[in-house]
């Protein structure tokens, strides 16, 4: 039941916008936390620590450093500490508390370190949800049938956005659920808004189809086998997984090209180079890397020619420098932002209501997030924040790669180091494309990513 319920979770968290309007957060917080506190008090009578794999050890302590820095910024200070950590929150706040005052209003001498305690309230308890997610997949994902499930419905979100966005592009209306989407029109969105979000989702989803396909091979014949009698092998026994693999990869590849995301087509091509060059013996790993990149440049081209869809190919010659100024002035505000709340930050979810005080951007093009999840991350919760979230994400992959392909590694079935490989591949595409947007803050895709992340560093049972 508590599985199931993990799988609706995942299934629709991407529905409502992607889980970034306000109507649609109680129905992202809630599930996950319930469906982890469920699942922990199922595992509270095991033997065995849930944390056993270094990575699980470094992303859950990543977790709750980060989930703390966020919860100090919403505590209340007297006027002395809060100056000490941050003279410039102080400052706002004390001409907060004047305004205030003249207003005849009793306002009290204490206030938080975030300049916005809502929006911090919110990224709160976002943050405690994808944590929640983690650890539910963690838990009740830990066995072979598990996680093929896991695959084929992630796999199966990916073909339906794809099917829902052509469909929405082929007449012409770009809505979503009946909305028009009058924000961002002439390109596929989904159920996302934006279209780089949605063309985020299907690339992290990617990875899941290929491993269903990779399995289905694999499974068909002992190892050893000549190709032909694999393959034999695979019309008898497993042809129906192996075709459904390949098509759910092809509707995420034809998820990205339609939304005509250039960033999300770069990640893909960069996260298969990196997993595959560190998934080689050392001495190989650039060649090997380098056949990944050509690999996944070729699906993507053989893509476009059976879609006859140029259009994402044009915007990488078409790229404007109005485009990439205004990106490069969402980031240059939060290298600001970070200068003026250097320690902590101005308070996660924060970057809009600081961002015209940097002078970084016009009032005419207000950027309400950076085009850099690790710049915003910096700017809103400081250094410590960003310390304590990125380096741990960053061990966490290494540790994972080590102990997925590395001679140190844990002895394990060929599905299971498939299936690590294909999570790190996700990973990677998203670490990418967080270089260049900001998908952390588009609740759909971390709490999808924090599934997969989870069920990769489940402790072995079958």
């Amino acid at each position: 039941m508590l599985f199931v319920s993990l799988l609706a979770l995942l299934v629709w968290v991407p529905m409502p916008f992607g889980s970034a309007s306000d109507p649609s957060q109680p129905w992202l917080i809630l599930p996950p936390l319930i469906v982890c506190a469920g699942a922990a008090l199922l595992r509270a009578g095991g033997s065995r620590s849930l944390l056993q794999t270094r990575p699980a050890r470094f992303w859950t302590a990543g977790a709750v450093l980060f989930a703390a820095v966020i919860a100090l910024q919403l505590i209340p200070l007297p006027p002395s500490l809060l100056t000490l950590f941050s003279q410039r929150s102080a400052e706002i706040w004390q001409s907060a508390t004047r305004v205030a005052a003249l207003g005849g209003s009793d306002v009290s001498s204490w206030h938080p370190l975030t300049i916005d305690p809502d929006h911090t309230s919110l990224q709160l308890f976002r943050v405690l949800a994808y944590f929640a997610t983690f650890l539910a997949s963690m838990i009740l994902v830990r066995n072979k049938a598990r996680t093929l499930v896991l695959a084929v419905v992630l796999a199966g979100m990916g073909v339906f956005e794809a099917v829902y966005a052509w469909r929405e592009a082929a007449l012409g209306r770009y809505a979503i659920w009946g909305w028009k989407n009058t924000l961002i029109f002439g390109r596929a969105t989904g159920t996302f808004v934006n279209p780089n979000h949605f063309a985020h989702y299907a690339a992290i989803v990617l990875p899941m189809a290929l491993f269903l396909s990779l399995y289905a091979w694999h499974g068909a014949a002992p190892a050893g086998a000549t190709f032909r009698r694999r393959l034999v092998k695979l019309i008898d026994k497993q042809i129906i997984l192996f075709v459904c693999g390949l098509l759910a990869a092809f509707g995420c590849i034809t998820a990205v090209l339609i939304s005509e995301s250039r960033g999300a087509t770069l990640a893909i091509i960069g996260g298969f180079a990196i997993v595959g060059a560190l998934a080689t013996d050392k001495g190989k790993g650039l060649l090997r890397g380098g056949l990944f990149a050509v690999g996944a440049s070729s699906a993507i081209l053989i893509t476009v020619v059976v879609l006859g869809h140029t259009e994402t190919v044009n915007r990488f010659e078409g790229t404007s420098s109005s485009q990439l100024d205004s990106r490069r002035a969402s980031v240059a505000g939060a290298f600001r932002i970070w200068k003026m709340f250097p320690l902590l930050g101005s308070g996660a979810g924060t970057y809009e209501d600081v961002v015209l005080m940097t002078r970084a951007t016009s009032s005419d093009v207000l950027a309400n997030h950076a085009h850099d999840d690790y710049a915003e991350i910096l700017a809103t919760t400081g250094t410590l924040g960003f310390l304590v979230s990125v380096l741990p994400l960053l061990a966490g992959f290494v540790t994972l790669t080590i102990n997925a392909f590395g001679k140190r590694g844990e002895p394990m079935s060929w599905r299971r180091r498939a299936f690590k490989g294909a999570a790190l591949t996700s990973i990677a595409i998203a670490m990418i494309h967080a270089l260049v947007d900001f998908n952390f803050f588009i609740p759909a895709n971390p709490i999808t990513l924090a599934a997969i992340a989870g069920a990769a560093v489940a402790p072995r049972e079958s």
